[in-house]
């Protein structure tokens, strides 16, 4: 084998352990940043957010002060990427309502109640936690308030498309999308964002019905 062949495999070699070393410290990264996330979801699901602390959740994970930090700046944005993270499917559901209300009213408000109304059931104390955070905390409000806003901006979507369709008369459409939106909120952290929990049927007709009636649909 020449000295040129030689020299490219050692090359290319080099190129291809680079990349594998590459890739497992990515993983590595990606593994650590979710255990600091998974230990800061079990510890907000059973106590309020001013008992969180880094050396509480690095606590739960067996790692140092020093991995939290290569991924968080502190516990708020800690926090408030759970929520992000943790919510990213309730944007589907509240989009798939966008779309779906022009054609059927009835059916997109029952199939998008159910979307919110399980996710409740099983991050409700969670995002409890994060409401109650909010109270307090600046950073994580400006946040929460973020995450409503969405869910709020997509509600009025759906009223606007309805309206121009001429299939609902509504003097305001942001202000119904907003009492709705906070409807929601204070009814579902209050029935499953505590103990006890709510029956999610209730939960879900009763919403269902004052979200039909509101808006003439019945």
């Amino acid at each position: 084998m020449s000295n040129t062949v030689s020299l490219t495999l050692a090359i290319l070699g080099t190129q291809v352990s680079t990349s594998a070393q590459r890739t497992r410290r990515r993983e590595r990264r990606e593994t650590t940043r979710i255990q600091i996330l998974a230990a800061a979801d079990g510890l907000l699901r059973e106590r309020p957010y001013r008992e969180l602390s880094v050396d509480l959740v690095m606590a739960q994970t067996e790692l140092t002060r020093t991995a939290f930090y290569r991924h968080f700046d502190d516990v708020p944005s800690l926090v408030l990427r759970l929520l992000e993270d943790t919510g990213r499917e309730l944007y589907e559901v509240a989009e798939r309502w966008r779309i779906d209300a022009e054609d059927d009213l009835p059916r997109a408000v029952h199939l998008g109640l159910e979307g919110i109304v399980g996710f409740m059931t099983e991050h409700g104390r969670l995002v409890r936690a994060v409401a109650d955070a909010a109270a307090t905390d600046e950073l994580i409000e400006q946040g929460y308030r973020q995450f409503q806003g969405a869910f709020e901006t997509m509600i009025a979507g759906g009223l606007e498309a309805l309206v121009s369709s001429g299939r609902l008369q509504l003097p305001d459409t942001r202000a119904m999308a907003k009492a709705l939106n906070l409807l929601n909120e204070a009814f579902l952290l209050d029935q499953l964002g505590q103990a006890p929990l709510g029956n999610p049927n209730v939960v879900l007709d009763t919403l269902a019905t004052i979200w039909l009636r509101a808006l003439e649909a019945e």
